[in-house]
């Protein structure tokens, strides 16, 4: 059976051919209901080949760090523990909340020590695409793989496959 783009977008595997398969909370949920975000070096290889293995700051031993997928409204509840050993803190780029929990370290909240952690909490009220990322020393820290993607889906989707698929 040959299958076409359009197939593949029918069946909701457009982005699984190409090697990208969606992970909304692809990390511990704490069982208060907190997802857990540990910044900590990792050792991982960034070029092909023969390469040697590279030291990363990342979150949760991935980088870029892992996808958050929240519908529009919706909660979120990171707790951030930072394994590094400078400070840290998490700043959720474009989203409009509340200065607690914004993370810019220095300014919002004070950066999150090694060792200890922080718990983000709040409710997202924008669809769009962002990002979360280190907000301390962050020319250093985000250079170094502190940074991950925020997916905001509208709560009611409104993108109609079968309208592309009858043009």
């Amino acid at each position: 059976m040959k299958l076409t783009r359009r197939d593949l977008i029918k069946r909701g595997l457009g982005a699984a051919a190409f090697g990208v398969v969606p992970a909304p909370y692809s990390f511990a949920l704490a069982q208060d209901g907190f997802l857990e975000i540990r910044a900590m070096k990792s050792e991982q290889k960034i070029y092909e080949g023969n390469a040697p293995n590279s030291t990363l700051w990342t979150y949760n031993g991935r980088a870029p760090g892992p996808e958050i997928r929240v519908k529009q409204g919706e909660r979120i509840k990171v707790r951030f523990i930072n394994e590094l050993e400078e400070p840290s803190s998490i700043h959720w780029h474009g989203i409009r909340i509340d200065n607690a929990m914004d993370g810019v370290s220095g300014l919002t909240q004070e950066a999150v020590k090694p060792g200890e952690s922080f718990e983000y909490d709040f409710v997202v009220p924008d669809a769009g695409t962002y990002w979360y990322h280190a907000h301390n020393k962050s020319w250093n820290q985000v250079a170094r793989g502190l940074y991950g993607p925020l997916i905001v889906e509208e709560p009611y989707p409104t993108f109609d496959a079968e309208h592309d698929l009858r043009a």
